[in-house]
C-alpha cells in the first residue's frame, strides 16, 4: 500500500482475507491490525487441545493466544468455526463435529486442563460462528447462513436440545436428518424409522458417544 497507491484499504478490505486455526494465534497485538483491514479469522475448537501440550514448552503466560475466540469477538473482528475432526479419527467412526466446538465453550482438556477460561465463548456465539458468519466467510451472506426468504432452505435436524444441554455434553450432539434447499438427503436410521422415511446417507459411530446412546462406539 506505500508503494503503490492503486492498492487503497478499500482495495484490501474487498479482498475478504482469511486465515484459519488459531494454534498460538492471532496474538493480542495482532487484533487491531485484523480489525482494521476487516479479516476474517477461522478457528478449530480442537486446537486448545492440539496445542495445549505445547505450553510446556512456552510457559501458560501463552495460554491465552491459543483459539482467543472472546477477544477476537470483542474486537469485532468476523470470526467462524472450523472443524477437521474426522482427520484424527477413522472415517467410520469419527469424532462429532460438536466435539472439537465444545473447547471453545469450555476451554477444557480431556485431561480436565482448563486453559483461559476468560476467552471461553457462549453457545449462541458459537452457533453464529456456525451459521450466519460463516456465510461472511463463504462470501455468501446472500444465500447462506439463515432461514429466511430468498436465501437456500439448508438446515440440519440434530438429536438434543443444543440450547440446554451442559456445555459438557454438547459433543453428544450430532444431525439426524440434513436438508439442503429444503430437500433431505440425509437421515439417520433411528428418526429416518420415526417419520416413516427410509435411512439416507452415512450411519456412523460416533467414537466420543458412549455405547448408551444409540450413536455410540463405546
Amino acid at each position: 500500500m506505500k508503494d503503490d497507491p492503486s492498492i487503497t484499504l478499500d482495495y484490501i478490505r474487498s479482498r475478504h482475507f482469511s486465515s484459519d486455526h488459531c494454534g498460538f494465534y492471532p496474538r493480542p497485538d495482532q487484533l487491531p491490525k485484523l480489525k482494521y483491514y476487516e479479516w476474517i479469522i477461522s478457528c478449530n475448537g480442537s486446537i486448545v487441545e492440539r496445542s495445549a501440550p505445547w505450553l510446556k514448552t512456552y510457559g501458560m503466560q501463552y495460554a491465552k493466544w491459543i483459539a482467543p475466540m472472546k477477544s477476537l469477538v470483542d474486537a469485532g473482528i468476523r470470526t467462524v468455526y472450523e472443524n477437521e475432526e474426522s482427520w484424527f479419527a477413522n472415517a467410520d467412526t469419527p469424532d462429532t463435529y460438536m466435539q472439537g466446538a465444545m473447547f471453545l465453550l469450555t476451554r477444557k482438556t480431556k485431561s480436565g486442563q482448563i486453559l483461559a477460561p476468560e476467552e471461553a465463548i457462549d453457545r449462541i456465539t458459537l452457533l453464529k460462528m456456525m451459521t450466519s458468519w460463516a456465510s461472511d466467510f463463504m462470501l455468501k451472506p446472500d444465500v447462506l447462513g439463515t432461514l429466511e426468504p430468498g436465501k437456500f432452505a439448508d438446515f440440519v435436524v440434530l438429536n438434543k436440545d443444543y440450547f440446554s444441554l451442559p456445555l459438557e455434553e454438547i459433543y453428544s450432539v450430532y444431525p439426524i436428518m440434513t436438508a439442503v434447499g429444503g430437500k433431505p438427503v440425509f437421515w439417520r436410521a433411528d428418526f429416518a424409522a420415526e417419520a416413516g422415511q427410509k435411512a439416507v446417507g452415512p450411519q456412523l459411530k460416533y467414537l466420543n458417544i458412549p455405547k448408551t446412546d444409540p450413536s455410540g462406539t463405546k
